[in-house]
C-alpha cells in the first residue's frame, strides 16, 4: 500500500510539472523581444512592412480608474509622467518614456496587473500611418483539405490553444490563444511557411478612423 501511494504521489507531482512545462512552452520556443531589424507581418501571403512608434503603448481592457490623472495603476505604476492620449472602446493609448521596443517594462505589467489587462507596443503601417496594437491572439488559415482532427493534432503538437474556428465558408481559419504583444507578432511570423499553414497574422487592434 506504501509503494502504491509514493506511486500515486509521483504520478500527481508528474501531471503538476507537465501543467507548467505546457503553459510556459510558448514562451521558451517563441521570442517575446522584438529583435528585427524590420518590423512586419503577413496578410495572406503579402508582406505588410510596419514602424514601431516606441513612444505610444496600448492597455487593453483596464477598467476606468487605470486611465485617471495621478492614478498608481497600470501604466502610471512605472511611469508617472504618462499622458492618456486618447482612449478607443477597450483601448487606451498612453505616451510614456517607457521605450516598448524593450519587451521587459510590458512584462513586468503584465505580470503585475489582472490577466485581462494586457498591453502592447504600437505599430503604424508604412502605406496608411494608422495605429495598430495586438491585444493578443493569432489568426491561422490552414489547408482547406485538412480535417479538425488534423488541425487539432497540428495545435496539440505546437502546444497551442484554439479558441475558435472562423465561420468562413470552406476555408480552414482558426482563433489561436497567444499572449498580448510581441510575443503574437513573432509567433504569427513564425509559423509562416510550416506545414499546413496557409497564413498566419496576429489578431490585430486597429484604431477606428472615420472616413
Amino acid at each position: 500500500m506504501k509503494i502504491l501511494r509514493k506511486f500515486k504521489t509521483l504520478i500527481k507531482h508528474s501531471l503538476v510539472i507537465l501543467t507548467f512545462f505546457t503553459v510556459d512552452i510558448l514562451y521558451l520556443i517563441y521570442p517575446q523581444d522584438l529583435t528585427h531589424s524590420k518590423f512586419y507581418y503577413y496578410d495572406g501571403n503579402k508582406r505588410i512592412d510596419l514602424d514601431l512608434d516606441s513612444s505610444l503603448v496600448v492597455e487593453f481592457d483596464a477598467p476606468k480608474e487605470y486611465s485617471f490623472p495621478e492614478s498608481k495603476l497600470g501604466l502610471q505604476s512605472l511611469d508617472n509622467t504618462a499622458k492618456l492620449v486618447k482612449s478607443k472602446g477597450r483601448a487606451n493609448i498612453w505616451k510614456t518614456n517607457i521605450n516598448s521596443l524593450s519587451a521587459d517594462a510590458l512584462k513586468l505589467l503584465d505580470q503585475t496587473q489582472s490577466p485581462k489587462i494586457r498591453y502592447s507596443p504600437v505599430f503604424r503601417s508604412k502605406k496608411n500611418g494608422f495605429i495598430m496594437a495586438l491585444p493578443g491572439n493569432i489568426v491561422i488559415e490552414f489547408l482547406s483539405y485538412w480535417s479538425d482532427n488534423q488541425i487539432e493534432n497540428w495545435l496539440a503538437t505546437k502546444g497551442f490553444k484554439p479558441i475558435k474556428k472562423l465561420d468562413i465558408s470552406e476555408r480552414n481559419f482558426y482563433e489561436i490563444e497567444t499572449p498580448a504583444g510581441i510575443a503574437s507578432l513573432n509567433i504569427a511570423n513564425l509559423l509562416i511557411g510550416q506545414e499546413g499553414v496557409v497564413s498566419s497574422s496576429p489578431n490585430w487592434w486597429r484604431e477606428a478612423v472615420p472616413k
